[in-house]
């Protein structure tokens, strides 16, 4: 026995590695066998491949690949144990490959099994005759090709151990998913490679219990960690939380945190768990969850629009049709001049709460965009307190205007916009106030190089509470009661302070119920460059009979209204129903001045006058031509420009935008000639 302590010695060798140890053993079995070859091997299929051997010149080299036929290996795979003959010349494998080929006449060797599955072969060969093999060698064989097999198995397991840990790794990555362990018998916390990089730390930090938990933010996270860990480690409770950490390098992370706990014998020894950067999911659900938000209140925004516009609607538009009723039978003139007056005041109060509906749309949608020219900045407020006196006579409410500013200070402003926040802040003032005054003061003030535009309107009106104050500028927002309900969009304010911060303003309020309200304007303002100031003629002076007019307009109605309007001065007009209808016209006569409506079937007004200018049907000097519609946005009048229009006027029009038309046609028309 003692080739076992032999083998044991060389097996148990812990300063030999494991190629070291196979080379003894091959060596050692040479002399126990008294043999000449020694082969490990891995048998795939039908191949043979010599993975070590040791033989008298080394000729045989590791990688050498043979058919498995062509072994004696393939009897000993078939006998499924060790097997041996020591006289092959004279036994039943004479005539086999390997005798035929190499004469080796002795032999012994065993499969080397992983598990059940065959891995190769362990064996020692001979071409000369050798003793018959006894026991000894056949346990010895077996023994080896045991040991082997172990071996190998060890090394595979080892291998795929490297591996799946460089799989995981990879995962960890790609994935950023951190993994930890915390030992709480000896105290200590193991990170993996991710979890060190999610926290931001370097390969020396050693992470404890307390400063693990520090990364996890002051507040809500940290407390929420906290608890988890207790309840994990007291009931065994599993946690899977979402929470914000602050890293090493102070940077805010979300991550998903999953934890369980294991137990011994009652008693908690080990939590482990992942960690996950969820960062970038996690704020872009908040900003799904903003858009939805945003998009329902835009619904519900939109759903009080049409709730309370069509209630709205429905008061000027019974003034109107209810005038225009009783004007049917009406003979008297006196009356017929009243009823039109209101008939009026009703359409304007339309157009009204239309314009606010459409701001307040732009606003929503982000389409708002000011208009700013070179203008008298004095005049604006002048035409304000000539447009709203005659709107307190007949109360108990008198107008107060301080008008400061100089007559000849020229700003670069969009004037219309500046206009519409005084004009609604009047309109507000005079609403809520039924005794006392309504006051208006304008002024400039310069902030260190620039100017600031100051508007303070003041009233003794009702006032209005501490609580609605907070949601003033709010779409929708009233103060009323059962007494005092005065109606109204409800956008006027949320509409005056979208535009006074659009124009980089801002603005107050201050209020005392049943003693009055004050709102404080301040709007910088660019300085303006002096303008030549037109100076346009009275309705009397205008006379547009020498004028050839063409109305273009698909709508049967908005043709009646200018027709009507121009008669006013002078000018009988021709029409056409369309764009083609117009270009048609116009080849057959020439006309100073069009009217063109820009959306109309068959060929649109913009394409129509494209056609007109391009095949100078109607040129630029010898035909003025006025785009008239319902859309007025800057891009559609820019849209106008383009196409070759030379002015643009909005639907619905008055009397004195028609004027400035004809004005602009007769001096064309002069000039050319």
């Amino acid at each position: 026995m003692n080739f076992l302590r032999c083998f044991h010695d060389i097996v148990s060798n812990q300063s030999l590695d494991f190629e070291s140890k196979i080379n003894k053993l091959l060596v050692f079995g040479l002399e126990v066998f008294d043999l000449e070859l020694g082969i490990i091997s891995k048998v795939d299929e039908n191949s043979y491949t010599v993975l070590y051997a040791k033989t008298p010149d080394n000729s045989l080299l590791p990688g050498t690949v043979f058919e498995l036929q062509g072994t004696y290996c393939v009897h000993t795979l078939a006998a499924g144990s060790a097997l041996a003959f020591h006289k092959a010349s004279q036994s039943a494998i004479a005539n086999h490959p390997c005798y035929i080929n190499f004469q080796l006449e002795s032999y012994i060797g065993a499969p080397i099994k992983i598990g059940d599955k065959i891995f190769g072969t362990v064996n020692f060969s001979s071409a000369k005759d050798s003793l018959a093999f006894n026991d000894d060698a056949y346990d010895y064989i077996e023994l080896f090709a045991q040991w082997l097999g172990s071996e190998f198995a060890r090394t595979q397991a080892k291998e795929q151990l490297i591996k799946n840990s460089n799989t995981l790794l990879k995962l960890e990555h790609v994935a950023n998913i951190g993994t930890w362990e915390v030992d709480l018998i000896s105290d200590k916390i193991t990170w993996s490679e991710q979890t060190y990089l999610i926290h931001e730390v370097d390969e020396q930090f050693q992470p404890q219990m307390n400063s693990a938990v520090e990364f996890y933010k002051e507040g809500p996270s940290r407390e929420s960690i906290t608890r988890a860990v207790e309840l994990a480690i007291e009931k065994g409770k599993k946690w899977n939380l979402e929470l914000e950490i602050v890293t090493a390098k102070n940077k805010h992370l979300w991550v998903a945190t999953f934890g369980e706990a294991e137990f011994d014998e009652g008693r908690c020894v080990r939590l482990f768990g992942t960690c996950q950067d969820v960062t970038e999911s996690v704020m872009l659900r908040e900003e799904l969850k903003q858009k939805q938000a945003q998009a329902e209140r835009l619904l519900e925004d939109r759903s009080m629009l049409f709730a309370k516009i069509s209630h709205e609607l429905r008061t000027p538009l019974n003034g109107i049709t209810g005038m225009l009723t009783t004007l049917v039978d009406e003979h008297s003139e006196e009356v017929r001049a009243e009823k039109i007056k209101i008939g009026l005041r009703s359409a304007d109060i339309l157009l009204s709460i239309i314009n606010e509906v459409l701001d307040f749309s732009k606003i929503n949608h982000g389409e708002l965009k000011l208009e700013p020219t070179d203008f008298l900045l004095k005049t604006i407020f002048t035409d304000l307190t000539s447009l709203y006196t005659p709107l307190f006579k007949n109360t108990h409410v008198t107008l107060q205007v301080n008008n400061t500013i100089d007559d000849n200070c020229w700003a670069f402003s969009d004037n219309t916009r500046l206009s519409q926040i005084a004009s609604n802040l009047l309109s507000n003032a005079l609403k809520f106030t039924e005794n006392g005054s309504v006051t208006l003061n304008t002024s400039l003030s310069k902030v260190k190089t620039k100017l600031s535009l100051n508007i303070e309107v003041s009233d003794t009106g009702r006032g209005m509470s501490k609580g609605f104050l907070e949601s003033l500028f709010s779409p929708f927002s009233q103060e009323v009661d059962a007494k005092n309900s005065k109606g109204g969009t409800g956008l006027g304010l949320a509409i005056v302070k979208e535009l006074v911060e659009y124009m980089g303003g801002k603005i107050k309020v201050k209020s005392t119920p049943n003693k009055g309200t004050t709102f404080l304007v301040n709007i910088p303002i660019e300085k303006g460059t002096e303008q030549k100031q037109e100076n346009l003629k009275s309705t009397l002076d205008i006379n547009g009979s020498e004028l050839s007019v063409l109305v273009v307009d698909d709508n049967d109605i908005n043709r009646l209204v200018l027709h009507a309007s121009l008669g006013k001065l002078n000018i009988k007009a021709d029409s056409a129903v369309d764009g083609q209808d117009a270009v048609l016209k116009c080849r057959q006569k020439h006309y100073d001045l069009i009217f063109m409506d820009c959306i109309m079937p068959i060929l649109d007004g913009f394409e129509a006058t494209k056609q007109l200018r391009s095949e100078k049907i109607c040129s630029h000097e010898g035909t003025y031509i006025a785009a008239i519609t319902a859309n007025t946005s800057s891009q559609d009048k820019l849209a106008c420009k383009q196409a070759g229009m030379d002015m643009f006027i909005s639907k619905p029009f008055k009397l004195p935008i028609l004027e400035k038309a004809v004005i602009n046609a007769l001096e064309h028309t002069v000039k050319i000639s």
